[in-house]
């Protein structure tokens, strides 16, 4: 017993000290926390890396797969980064035009000169998971990722473009930023990326879906459809974009008939729903808002179930996507509508693509892309990626099997490869990364100017240096007058903020001034004209009394041509800063000028209607020689009266003003004339219309009469050649802006005017000046006698000088 008591006080003791007594251990340093806090494994990141001789990098995200594999049992292995399948042909075209983009810029000395920049790009495989592993490896610059901390020692990474779909950006974005980090993306539309308080430093070079939900909700209301459903992706693209969609209908008298989901993993069965629901429903237009990979299966599924006579409206991200237009698509396909981004062109991008080779770049994603698009295998390399005998499915020519064992020889020619690797016949995304890549260049550019003492930070020269910048901008409409403000104040509507965002500057103004080429060019062919009318009139002023001039009926000659100098010189009201008086003045002058002239001209031409009609009628003559020239004279001053009506009323009610437009064009103001109602404006030149027509008409009619009366002719030619100067101006006037607009009004003023002044004056002086000897009173009375031998040869008895044009000429 008392041996029992020994051993447990020995136990006892022993615990003490091993409780008590510190054990001795071997010194070590004090771990720092990046060392201590590490994420579980590591990152698989496969893509394009150029940063040992750069002083600055650009990081790239792009979907080089179109997904990533699924574990079978993920429980019972530790956590992997998965792994990518499905080379996507197109994603690749895009990550080679940012490398392109970058190329360029280092070539030029007038962006970052002396200044080379580097490239970082990473695999997305079109999932949520790798683009945050991505985002989280740019901001520590590791593929063993540690919040907060960076751990790379190269160049300063100063901006990143990405990443492809909106999701993906989302994803990204939340994450940089966190840390105010720079992210231009190339392909996310969605309109909840334009959330600044969210999104702080995401910008992109594709509109917002917002504008595209307004011009579909405006296509719908052009066709008068009124029974519509929608199909979106489950994701925060075809979310957003759907309802941005709604809220543009909802006034404008469309029912939704019904709003399905594209789930974003396969599910037969999800598919077949959202099928039988378009087979069901009376709706015939339908708006689908996905990706073209998510909207791929559901596109099969409707092709099996013979789906047709739908129109679809398409969203940007699959209108022209090669893996949906496709030939066996177009029974169920053909005739839809859609909004494609703008394309553009990349100088010596197709030289480009076709420089990839294994053999002067061994990097793993160039050898897949290799293997895949020749269906060999690269000998001696061996890359865990789409080699399990998957298929591709990136569109037409795209399918690839794996399966085949043939080596690749690195002297295949990629210019006969038929996939959307080498289609460069609409660059429209692909355009959109080679933007995107300038537009962070430029704004480095940009820091590189900053003058000391002229930048927008308090610390050392108030200029961040290039090496060590911030990641934020001002916006260009706002500005700040305290250094390191959080918010700015924005710009007056005709101010623009300066480089430095310090202050408001006047926008640069536009308009048709005198002192410019194009206006004083049009001055002068203005005067130029008038001059050559007043010529004219000093012509019948001397020959007053000649046979040909007598016969002409100088009060309406005078007339005519004193509108059309009046005409030609109401186009210097057109020219210089518009201001309320010349805008109130220059088209009711106009309007006022040409009523004057036609309703002269149109006096002529009911004579010579009456002349015609009294050839076979005695009536007819007997009513011609009662209204004689009186008949005119009150055409005349009717027709003036009518249109002075009309512009009055036109002043009185809604008159023209200066208008200053912002809305064109950001960057300048453009000073232009507000024409007040369109409706007067159009009644005002519509009354001058119907008198052109009345001309036409009734010297259209006369126009075979005998040579004594073949003015008629003279005046149907002047007037189609007015027709066609102002049918033609009308498209002009409507596609152009600003002060070529102006320009295009006066050249058909003096259009016009030299047409009508050809047509009608032309002849007569030729015979006065250059052939006087058939200016006598045996040839001009002669062949002017009327049928009673009394009435004296005017123009108002019969229209005889241009007859006389025509005996000359036939001569």
């Amino acid at each position: 017993m008392a041996s029992r008591k020994v051993w447990l006080l020995c136990i006892g003791l022993f615990l003490f000290i091993l409780e008590h007594v510190p054990t001795p251990v071997t010194s070590q340093a004090p771990k720092k926390p990046e060392e201590e806090c590490r994420l579980l494994g590591k990152f698989d990141l496969r893509g394009y890396v150029d940063a040992e001789e750069a002083m600055h990098v650009i990081g790239g995200m792009f979907p080089i797969h179109f997904r990533t594999i699924l574990e079978d049992d993920p429980t019972s292995t530790p956590p992997n980064s998965p792994k990518c399948e499905g080379f996507n042909f197109r994603g690749y075209r895009w990550v080679k035009a940012m490398i392109h983009a970058i190329n360029d810029i280092n070539k030029r000395k007038d962006i970052l000169p002396n200044i080379t920049l580097g490239y970082q790009i990473y695999d997305t495989c079109f999932t949520m998971s790798k683009t945050v592993e991505n985002s989280l490896a740019f901001l520590t610059g590791q593929n063993e990722t540690t919040p907060v901390f960076r751990c790379s020692t190269g160049a300063p990474l100063s901006a990143i473009i990405g990443a492809g779909g909106s999701t993906l950006s989302i994803a990204s974005s939340r994450i940089l930023g966190l840390y105010y980090f720079p992210q231009v993306g190339y392909a996310s539309s969605s309109s909840l990326l334009s959330d600044k308080y969210q999104f702080p430093t995401y910008l992109r070079t594709i509109p917002s879906d917002k504008v595209q939900s307004r011009g579909m909700a405006d296509l719908i209301h052009h066709f008068g459809w009124r029974w519509v459903g929608t199909i979106a992706a489950d994701d925060d693209y075809g979310k957003y974009g759907v309802k941005a969609f709604k809220e543009s209908v909802e006034n404008l008298y469309t029912c939704i008939a019904f709003s399905e989901t594209i789930p974003k993993i396969y599910n037969r069965d999800k598919l077949k729903a959202v099928v039988d629901i378009v087979k069901e429903t009376n709706a015939t237009v339908i708006v689908v808002y996905s990706s073209d990979i998510d909207f791929h299966p559901l596109v099969e599924e409707l092709m099996v179930n013979n789906i047709t006579g739908i129109t679809w409206i398409a969203s940007e991200a699959w209108v022209t996507s090669a893996l949906i237009a496709r030939p066996e698509y177009f029974p169920l396909l053909g005739g839809a509508i859609g909004f494609g981004i703008r394309k553009g062109e990349i100088p010596g991008f197709k030289e480009f693509l076709l420089e990839v080779n294994p053999n002067t770049d061994s990097n793993d994603m160039t050898i897949e892309f290799w293997q895949s698009a020749f269906n060999c295998t690269w000998p001696g390399v061996n890359i865990s990626y789409n080699t399990d005998n998957r298929k591709n499915v990136t569109g037409h020519e795209n399918i690839v099997d794996f399966s085949s064992k043939k080596p690749c020889t690195g002297k295949e020619k990629l210019a006969d490869l038929k996939n959307t690797y080498l289609d460069i016949s609409e660059l429209r995304i692909t355009y959109n990364v080679y933007k995107a890549v300038f537009a962070v260049a430029y704004g480095l550019d940009q820091l590189r100017m900053c003058e000391t003492d002229k930048g927008p930070f308090i610390s050392g020269p108030k200029c961040a240096t290039i090496d060590e910048f911030e990641p934020w901008q001002t916006h260009q409409r706002h500005y700040t007058e305290w250094i390191d403000a959080r918010e700015c104040t924005a710009c007056p509507e005709d101010h623009w903020s300066n480089q430095q965002r310090s202050k408001c500057n006047h926008k640069e103004v536009e308009f048709l001034a005198y002192g410019e080429a194009l206006g004083m060019t049009l001055i002068a062919l203005s005067v130029f004209g008038a001059c050559v009318i007043l010529s004219v009139t000093g012509v019948y002023v001397k020959f007053r009394k000649t046979p040909l001039v007598k016969a002409n009926d100088r009060e309406l000659s005078f007339l005519i041509q004193f509108s059309l100098v009046a005409t030609l010189l109401t186009s210097v009201l057109f020219v210089g800063k518009p201001e309320d008086w010349s805008c109130q003045s220059r088209q009711v002058s106009l309007a006022l000028a040409f009523s004057v002239c036609l309703s002269c001209v149109l006096g002529k031409t009911v004579m010579l209607f009456l002349t015609h009609l009294a050839r076979n009628s005695k009536v007819a003559e007997k009513a011609r020689m009662s209204v004689g020239p009186i008949f005119q004279k009150v055409v005349v001053v009717v027709s003036v009266l009518a249109e002075v009506g009309i512009c009055t009323t036109y002043l009185y009610y809604s008159p023209p003003s200066m208008y200053k437009n912002t809305q064109f064009t950001t960057l300048r103001i453009i000073y232009e004339c507000n024409e007040g109602s369109i409706m007067y404006l159009c009644i005002m030149f519509g009354f001058d219309v119907f008198l052109a027509i009345q001309c036409f008409l009734t010297a259209f009619v006369a126009r075979k009469l005998p040579n004594n009366f073949n003015e008629a002719k003279f005046v149907t030619f002047g007037m189609l050649v007015f027709f066609i100067v102002w049918i033609s101006f009308v498209p002009a006037y409507l596609s152009t802006r600003g002060k070529f607009k102006v320009a295009v009004e006066i050249f058909a003023i003096l259009a016009s005017s030299f047409g009508l002044l050809g047509c009608i004056f032309v002849p007569k002086c030729y015979i006065i000046l250059l052939k006087p000897a058939r200016n006598t009173e045996e040839i001009v009375g002669g062949r002017a006698m009327t049928n009673d031998k009394s009435a004296p040869p005017t123009s108002a008895s019969c229209a005889s000088e241009i007859n006389t044009v025509s005996t000359v000429l036939e001569d």
